[in-house]
């Protein structure tokens, strides 16, 4: 798997699968551009793999068209865009319990976010006559989520991929959707610990029931997609 000569920008990267992605990109020959809202730990993951950090509020769309131009100006072109950025929110809260503030901030983080990304990426990658987009949705798009919120608008995420996949085609743009399963991040442990409170056991009580993958499993499977050698995958890939 060669990434050399690929500028790759993966929103979100500065923890969890999003970094591992970075890192794997990186090592594969890539330039990678980490863009994140926590600058902390963005700056540290492009640090570590000689790419550059630039800060985003993806929710903000200002924010993000300034990342793109940055790339633009600083590269010249975009082969790659992984917006891999989300937020789980409301987790074991009852509909009725759930605050429309709560549901709105994850669309924006998630649906809105993802889409912004895509809109200001293209146009790079139609200069180029070529792209790759994955964009990041989640087995709890089709089957039971924790959240409303986070279930919901991971089913916004496929869909826009989905969609994606079909206008952009005749741009030479090959756009697929990951669906991730279990993986041990920050966000999905936190949502194991809520349920473990409930239940009453602790956390490492509640983690025997699950069998988590690590997020660098999930980065090889990106960069791969990344790569020219997925030229001929299309569609959603599921993973554990």
């Amino acid at each position: 798997m060669d990434l050399s000569n690929k500028i790759i920008a993966v929103v979100g990267g500065a923890m969890g699968i999003g970094r591992a992605t970075a890192e794997l990109c990186a090592k594969r020959g890539a330039t990678v551009v980490v863009a994140d809202f926590n600058e902390i730990e963005g700056k540290a993951t492009a640090e570590a793999i000689g790419g550059m950090f630039i800060p985003v509020d993806v929710t903000n769309e200002a924010s993000v068209q300034a990342v793109f131009d940055k790339i633009d100006a600083t590269y010249g072109k975009l082969d790659v865009l992984l917006p891999t950025a989300g937020i789980l929110l409301g987790a074991y809260v009852d509909i009725e319990d759930l605050t429309s503030d709560t549901f709105r901030k994850v669309y924006e983080v998630n649906v809105l976010g993802s889409f912004l990304c895509a809109k200001y990426a293209v146009p790079l990658m139609k200069k180029a006559g070529k792209g790759v987009i994955v964009y990041v949705s989640s087995g709890a798009a089709t089957g039971v989520s924790s959240s409303y919120a986070y279930g919901s608008s991971k089913g916004g995420v496929l869909s826009l991929g989905i969609t994606s996949a079909g206008k952009l085609a005749e741009h030479n743009i090959r756009v697929n959707v990951l669906s991730p399963g279990n993986i041990a991040t920050y966000m999905k442990l936190s949502v194991i610990e809520v349920e473990a409170q409930q239940r009453g056991i602790t956390l490492e009580e509640r983690l025997k029931a699950y069998n988590l993958g690590d997020p660098s499993g999930m980065a090889k499977v990106l960069a791969w997609l990344a790569s020219d050698d997925a030229d001929y995958v299309r569609g959603t890939i599921q993973t554990r």
